[in-house]
């Protein structure tokens, strides 16, 4: 009974006697755990359904014959759930729990309605299993990170109207008339996805777009799903992570407005230089490259911030698991954002244009990136929000090792690779299929690095929901093994 006890526990979010332990953020925790619980269960799941079929895709690559007697399971349909299911189910559930949790704490009152935005999550999730299974049915759209069926649309929109609503409600209770740089970070990620869903789907699905035209229009979603999505929820994540784990400020923080308002700038345009020598004016697509460049600014800047934060307490992070899953996020966010600058140049996309290499840096970005931050951010959440302990340090050393191992296997796979294969097809000694047998390598090494990626989602699974199901010991019922860092984020160094 207990068993099944701690898996309904987001059902029930009495917990008055961790508030007793722990005050007022004891009573915020207790107000939103109905809702992330429910939310984190979801991404660690997505997150190992996304590996899967990623890893199914790549062995497809060099092992065509691979499960060829499934229909359901050809190269074509296992590739747009792979990249649907990663961002949609895991990244966007871990994100979106993760901005609950920071809404709520730099808040600092208790949260209502913790039912109604679960309510709305499962509304989403359903959708993600419904064009999961569309996809397989056959019933995919051509457009990369919107192969979902066109019925699925109307659901996420309602359901992330919901989210967003809630979110901005939550936002609108803070106690504290000031702000910080996570609230701006999360609101940016939630009204800028409300608005290029759904210009997307009017351009694209509802009432098409003319010619070339939705080639551009798809080429600005995927990047700003990315550029306005992932990476502002993963900023607010690390803008917050940072003084917590470290207990610092974060460095530079008077000059967080200069990369806000650069980065929004410059991400919402920089997928147009995805069109450079496509059936677009040439213009549309030096903005999208000049926009790609100008990315430098606030990268730059968010290098400093983080780089400079986490290198000042260097010997602190192997002590937290938080601090280096976030340490690797920030180094892999750095080589992303060069790599994009280097391939918008006119000079890179003559050799990686229509390579393996653009797939390599997203997943470099969504695996390497996101993945790394949001993970971190999670073992940061749920000890506080269970009052429990990690289960086994051991899990957590055997996720951050496969997961960095697997990362570098697939950066050389896909990024390095890639820009051989553009040299290949670009030299025109070789013919097609010398290409294709000379790439095997590079995808038997994307291989290998998506089974690490695979083993750490197991190693995160097993650590989340043996956290969950657990029974608190007397000392974790008893007291609070949780100290909690002064808010420094506000303060400027």
């Amino acid at each position: 009974m207990n068993l099944i006890g701690n898996l309904c526990s987001s059902l029930c979010s009495n917990l008055e006697g961790d508030a007793k332990n722990r005050g007022t953020q004891r009573t915020i925790d207790a107000s939103i755990r109905f809702p992330l619980v429910s939310l984190f269960k979801a991404a660690v799941c997505w997150m190992l359904i996304a590996t899967v079929f990623g890893l199914i895709a790549s062995i497809k690559l060099h092992t065509p014959s691979f499960m060829e007697e499934c229909q359901y399971m050809t190269y074509g349909k296992v590739e747009p759930i792979f990249w649907n299911t990663l961002i949609y189910g895991w990244l966007f559930n871990a994100g979106l729990g993760c901005a609950v949790f920071l809404l709520a704490r730099l808040g600092g009152v208790p949260l209502k309605q913790g039912v109604s935005l679960t309510i709305m999550t499962v509304i989403w999730n359903l959708a993600v299993v419904i064009g999961v299974i569309g996809i397989m049915l056959g019933d995919q759209l051509p457009y990369e990170w919107l192969e979902f069926p066109s019925y699925t649309a109307p659901i996420f929109f309602v359901s992330f109207l919901g989210i967003g609503l809630w979110c901005a409600m939550a936002f609108r209770a803070r106690v504290q008339r000031s702000t910080y740089a996570s609230q701006w970070w999360i609101l940016v990620a939630l009204f800028s996805f409300a608005w290029i869903y759904s210009a997307a789907q009017i351009m694209l699905v509802c009432s098409p777009a003319q010619g070339a035209f939705q080639n551009l229009v798809s080429a600005w979603y995927a990047e700003n799903v990315f550029g306005l999505l992932i990476a502002p929820l993963a900023f607010a994540s690390i803008y917050y992570l940072i003084p917590k784990t470290l207990g610092i400020s974060v460095v530079g923080y008077r000059y967080t407005g200069i990369a806000f308002w650069s980065w929004i700038l410059f991400a919402s345009v920089a997928g147009a230089a995805k069109m450079v020598n496509g059936p677009i004016p040439v213009w549309v697509a030096s903005v999208g490259v000049i926009a790609t460049f100008g990315l430098l600014l606030p990268t730059t800047t968010f290098s400093i911030q983080f780089l400079g934060s986490l290198l000042s307490r260097f010997s602190k992070i192997w002590d937290s698991a938080s601090a280096r899953f976030l340490f690797a996020g920030v180094v892999s966010f750095i080589a992303v954002m060069m790599f994009k600058i280097w391939g918008a140049l006119r000079g890179s996309q003559e050799v990686v244009q229509f390579s393996i290499f653009d797939s390599g840096v997203n997943q470099l970005a969504m695996f390497g990136f996101a993945g790394m931050v949001f993970t971190g951010a999670s073992y940061f959440i749920l000890p506080r929000l269970l009052n429990k302990e990690l289960p086994s340090s051991t899990l957590v050393d055997l996720q951050f090792g496969a997961h960095v191992l697997g990362l570098i296997l697939l950066a050389i796979g896909l990024i390095s690779g890639g820009i051989h294969q553009g040299e290949l097809i670009n030299g025109s000694t070789a013919d097609m299929l010398t290409v294709v047998n000379t790439m095997r390598g590079s995808y038997f090494l994307t291989s290998m690095g998506l089974s690490l990626l695979l083993l750490g989602a197991i190693a995160y699974n097993v650590t989340f929901f043996w956290m969950l199901l657990s029974t608190r010991s007397e000392k974790e019922a008893s007291t609070s093994l949780i100290e909690e860092a002064p808010e420094l984020e506000y303060t400027a160094s």
